[in-house]
């Protein structure tokens, strides 16, 4: 694979799931189509860098006309369906069957067939109930793996499994196991934008062709959920919404301008540290997720570089102001010492009014979390267990959301879903490659990496003791003899106790920039988070050496999966917090 492809294949796409009925009024077909390439073609606005995808369950009606549609402009499409062709073939009549196998023939149309054993359905030929088992397996799929749902819905309640009420309205959480019967939708105007809707969907009102006449047309717009049952109606895309494409298509964009600059280093490959007898398990996307955690990471480290030399450029600038000082005060009064101390004042608050704007320090805490959940979403897939754990709910749970630049993260997880959930229950060689690359690296990355702050931190104790004393020392010499001190000429006309006071001073400001220069690092913070993780690895090796089943050692997988990435999360928050305010209530 070339640099070029390389590249393309690591544009992480905005998943749009789709869910329509099937009798549409033929009517109003044409103001469907309307609606649905105005929707596409605002989105493809704010995502100009980035691929759009369609998932579509290609149910005859509102299914077809999306996937036809978003064809025409050039939108790849991901057929999913819920059953395999041959049996899904029973719900068409032959026209729309064979409209259906010549849009599966489009280059641009990827198709995959929803496990009937996944579903619980068991083999062919499927009674009504099995079959709505499959479809409401289709709802759970378009849930688990869109950021954005269309829907195309007459807006009115259906106790159907997996059908476009159940769908819209699972999505949006208003609909459960308990509350399913209630055939009541309510909805109200929304007095202003809900900040805390983690999920939206594009309303495109349809009339079915049972409707009656005089059946009343919203136009179309966006859904959040208030409560069961309970749905706003919001007239323009949310202004989060803008922000998270926003951030998603600068994060592509980012990627596509540095790497072909090459600016950035050779993406590391988690496939490649994997035992060469590993089997990688089809269907699992792993080549998916180990592509989009090579671009985070590659992006993490450009931006970690850049922003440590920015907090060591403003450390050399501090320590440079504080002895151009102590010379002038202490050793000549020259005005070209005032002059030096007033240029680097002015250049250090030019470089950061010029250089905030860039967010160099908040990207690298971005892509860095970004990069640890794709490792741990690749090795728990390889082991057959990442259902288990829902990232985005880590993500909530930890609040790392809240902050600017991180909530479009989950656009990306969604993009590296698997197409069907079903895993098969035993993966030995999967699971023993898993605890071989994933655990056993990862503990001994943190051995060294904790050994090594260890070290540091030991140095720079020495130092703070040394530097304390040696003040210690001057501060009693001028005491005892600052008199005797101040006529001995150590030339230039300078007396052995300015000489005395600089070096104090000059040891102050050296201790001063140094602490402070380990605070913007956050180099406590650090070590502090190394040594959890390392913890939670040591734990999770100690478990397995005495577990042998397979669930029992996935079990262990999945608990170290959600502890190492909170321990991330929180340590991203951690260092947000020096450089930004906390986010607004």
């Amino acid at each position: 694979m070339d640099a070029q492809n390389a590249t393309l294949n690591r544009n992480s796409p905005f998943m749009v799931g789709v869910s329509g009925h099937r009798d549409l009024d033929p009517d109003g077909t044409d103001g469907l189509r309307a609606a649905v390439t105005a929707f596409v073609q605002q989105l493809q606005g704010h995502l100009p860098d980035t691929e759009l995808r369609l998932i579509v369950g290609m149910a005859e009606g509102a299914d077809l006309l999306v996937a036809e549609t978003a064809l025409g402009l050039g939108v790849p499409v991901e057929a999913v369906l819920p059953m395999p062709l041959e049996h899904y073939a029973a719900d068409f009549d032959d026209a729309t069957l064979a409209h259906l196998k010549e849009l599966l023939r489009r280059p641009q149309v990827r198709c995959v067939a929803l496990s009937a054993d996944a579903a619980g359905a068991g083999p062919a030929p499927h009674s009504r109930e099995q079959r709505d088992t499959m479809y409401a397996h289709l709802t759970d799929t378009l849930i688990r793996r869109s950021s954005l749902l269309l829907a195309l819905w007459d807006g009115r309640g259906s106790h159907l499994p997996g059908g476009t009420a159940d769908t819209v309205l699972r999505y949006l959480g208003v609909r459960n196991d308990d509350n399913k019967e209630s055939d009541t939708i309510q909805f109200i105007e929304a007095a202003e934008e809900p900040e805390s809707a983690p999920r939206l969907v594009y309303w495109a009102p349809a009339v079915r062709s049972s409707a009656s006449a005089d059946a009343p047309v919203r136009a179309p717009c966006y859904l959040a959920g208030a409560g069961d049952n309970v749905l706003q109606v919001l007239r323009t895309m949310p202004e989060r919404l803008k922000r998270q494409l926003a951030e998603l298509n600068a994060y592509n964009l980012e990627y596509r301008r540095l790497s072909a600059a090459g600016r950035l280093a050779t993406p590391e490959s988690l496939i490649a540290s994997l035992p060469a007898r590993a089997a990688l398990p089809p269907g699992a996307m792993l080549e998916d997720i180990d592509a989009q955690y090579g671009k985070a990471d590659a992006l993490a480290v450009y931006y970690q570089r850049r922003s440590d030399r920015l907090f060591d450029l403003f450390a050399f600038m501090a320590f440079a102001m504080g002895v151009a000082y102590l010379i002038y005060e202490k050793l000549t009064e020259s005005r070209a010492l005032l002059i030096a101390y007033l240029v680097t004042l002015l250049t250090s608050l030019g470089v950061y009014y010029v250089l905030q704007g860039k967010r160099w320090f908040g990207k690298h805490l971005t892509y860095r979390a970004l990069a640890e959940t794709l490792r741990a979403r690749f090795y728990l897939r390889l082991a057959g267990a990442d259902q288990r754990m829902d990232a985005g709910e880590v993500l909530a749970l930890s609040g790392i959301e809240k902050f600017r630049g991180f909530s479009w993260i989950g656009f990306v997880l969604k993009g590296i879903e698997a197409a069907d959930d079903h895993v098969e229950p035993d993966r030995g060689l999967e699971t023993q490659s898993v605890e071989r690359a994933w655990i056993e690296g990862q503990f001994g990355y943190f051995t060294r990496k904790v050994a090594r702050l260890e070290r540091a931190s030991r140095r720079v104790k020495h130092m703070r003791h040394f530097l304390f004393v040696a003040i210690l020392v001057v501060i009693s010499l001028l005491f005892a003899f600052g008199d005797q001190l101040h006529r001995i000429d150590v030339g230039l006309g300078i007396p052995l106790k300015n000489i005395l006071t600089f070096s104090m001073g000059f040891l102050a400001v050296l201790l001063g920039v140094w602490e402070l220069h380990q605070d913007k690092m956050a180099t406590r913070e650090l070590l502090w988070q190394y040594r959890n993780q390392l913890s939670h690895f040591a734990r999770a090796r100690a478990q397995l050496a005495r577990m042998s089943t397979p669930r029992r050692r996935n079990d262990v997988l999945v608990e170290l999966g959600k502890d190492s990435l909170m321990e991330s999360y929180l340590w991203a928050i951690h260092r947000y917090h020096r450089e930004h305010e906390p986010p607004a209530a």
